[in-house]
């Protein structure tokens, strides 16, 4: 029976458009306490530094992009969504994705990383 209702959420989930994905995550991210909010973005920012890391290249177009994931309790990802083309945003999500979110996290939990360089 669990298993019905895991692949349910999965298949929900992988049909899912990219508005309505961030949304979720908006809504989500928004409803944290202090404290959850603080460990999430800590979170997020050593997963985003890791990820953009071991993507960048000095030719690398740096467009604006936004990836959101759908996390499963233990921080693993159990979709991802990518609003960008550049194969630099395209890299950042599969390793966001293949690397998820350290926390646990209520399931499933949506929260994006919206991402820009400055040029100056």
């Amino acid at each position: 029976m669990f298993a019905v209702i895991v692949s349910a959420a999965v298949l929900a989930a992988s049909q899912m458009g990219f508005d309505e994905a961030k949304a979720l995550a908006d809504r989500n991210e928004a409803s944290l306490d202090r404290q959850t909010s603080a460990q999430l973005v800590a979170a997020q920012g050593k997963a985003l530094h890791e990820a953009v890391a071991a993507c960048a290249r000095p030719d690398a177009d740096v467009l604006p992009f936004t990836v959101v994931l759908s996390l499963n309790g233990d921080g693993s990802t159990q979709a991802s969504w990518l609003r960008g083309t550049t194969s630099l945003a395209k890299c950042v999500r599969n390793r966001l994705a293949d690397t998820g979110l350290a926390g646990r996290w209520t399931t499933p939990f949506y929260t994006s990383f919206e991402v820009s360089f400055d040029r100056n």
